[in-house]
């Protein structure tokens, strides 16, 4: 009975990190909408390797940083907006990979992103690693851009709004501490 407890319990730990690792995937996304660079960054090891391959903003160039520090001024534009519910990134068909050790997982997913005037999507590829402080971070990751387009004609029907019309802030609510 004891052996199939254990099996048990490490069934259950494998569930609760991958929560944990979607749970940061979320935080990412949700922060470039929102404009909570700090948020974004942290979502990053020290040491991890970014890849963008066919950068849209770059020409098509390829892109790779290695360490926060390098990778902190790519997300630069989206902490220097007023934070704002904007939305745009869209995750679909997110497969995690928990490793047997529970120190680090696999993750990847289609993306969507859009703008008032275009739109484009690719993969996210990475991997995840469980920090010290109990925190599920990008170790790598690999942001590729497969397709995308511009509108030239367009009428923009909505504005972005501020945060005052979010009761969290304009922060997920999986991010919010409770009020004891």
């Amino acid at each position: 009975m004891n052996d199939e407890i254990e099996v048990l319990l490490h069934r259950v730990a494998r569930l609760e990190a991958k929560e944990a690792v979607l749970s940061t995937l979320n935080r990412y996304l949700y922060s470039l909408d929102t404009g909570f660079g700090d948020d974004i960054i942290d979502c990053y090891t020290e040491d991890a390797i970014l890849d963008v391959p066919n950068f849209p903003g770059a020409g098509g160039d390829d892109l790779h940083f290695e360490g926060r520090a390098e990778i902190a001024p790519l997300y630069a534009p989206y902490a220097e907006a007023t934070p704002g519910i904007r939305g745009g990134h869209h995750s679909a068909n997110v497969a995690v990979n928990i490793a047997d050790d529970l120190e680090s997982a696999d993750l990847s997913a289609y993306f969507m992103t859009s703008t008032p005037n275009g739109v484009q999507g690719g993969r996210y590829e990475g991997t995840m690693r469980l920090e010290a402080d109990g925190s599920w971070r990008w170790v790598y990751l690999a942001i590729t851009s497969a397709w995308g387009w511009t509108a030239t004609n367009f009428e923009t029907v909505s504005e972005p709004v501020g945060l005052e019309y979010s009761p969290f802030g304009g922060r997920h609510v999986a991010y919010t501490q409770p009020v004891v």
